[in-house]
């Protein structure tokens, strides 16, 4: 009878011993954001991402649709505080208004693209890291308007950065697609050729192109390969295929 203690115990002592301990969360990442020309970049999203493993026969990957986001101050700083738990991440930054898009897109990225690596690891972990915007992207303006009236469109357009090799599209190439009320007005990757499809929305359905019991509208193409920090407007103007013209550009 004086058994039955001592194998509640040993029970209990495996429960315990299989119960895992958590991971710390008192690490702490921060630091200054400049942009190319070592300048601090106020107003920034920094991103911080921590490594998953969900099969431990895979390499550990970092999931950066989990990311922890902070912004920079005046002088260019950020801090996430010590809140983020103990592990390997990744960071980047973006300023869409300077012209620093997110890095880790496809159609944006620059060519050797590697995102910085922050290890936090041991007794109340703390690194500060300086990240560097880097790729300015180019601006494409637009006005979409009927050829015959003169009357402003809305409109689909399709970006294809043909620079890329790997995209959303399984070809290979990397878009991005934007809906257009008679303009737009839209960040583009820097040298390398971008191809511009644009086409009339359906008025009833939203989707593009031409009317679906009406008449067939043209579609506009241009190829652009514009320098960092450059912006180019065009007219795009578009008609029925009754009155169609060769393409103007």
């Amino acid at each position: 009878m004086q058994r039955l203690p001592l194998i509640v115990l040993l029970l209990s002592i495996c429960s315990v011993s299989q119960t895992p301990i958590p991971t710390p969360s008192d690490g702490r990442i921060s630091g200054t954001v400049v942009n190319e020309d070592g300048k601090p970049v106020p107003g920034a999203a920094v991103y911080v991402s921590l490594e998953s493993q969900e099969d431990s026969s895979l390499v550990p990957f970092v999931d950066l649709r989990n990311s922890t986001v902070a912004r920079t101050d005046a002088a260019g700083r950020f801090d996430f505080g010590r809140k983020l738990k103990h592990g390997f991440y990744e960071i980047y930054a973006r300023k869409d208004k300077d012209g620093y898009p997110d890095p880790t897109s496809k159609f944006y990225q620059p060519l050797n693209f590697s995102v910085q690596n922050v290890q936090l690891y041991g007794d109340h972990p703390a690194e500060k890291v300086t990240v560097q915007l880097r790729g300015k992207a180019a601006i494409l303006a637009g006005r979409v308007y009927d050829a015959a009236t003169g009357l402003p469109l809305k409109a689909q357009v399709s970006f294809i950065n043909l620079r890329t090799e790997t995209g959303e599209f399984g070809i290979g190439l990397a878009g991005h697609t934007v809906s257009a009320d008679g303009k737009f007005n839209e960040l583009i990757p820097a040298n390398t050729d971008v191809i511009v499809t644009v086409g009339k929305v359906h008025s009833e359905t939203g989707g593009s192109f031409g009317e679906p019991d009406g008449p067939e509208w043209s579609l506009f193409t241009i190829k652009v390969n514009l320098s960092p920090g450059q912006k180019m407007d065009i007219d795009v103007p578009l008609y029925k295929t009754t009155t169609l013209p060769d393409n103007p550009q």
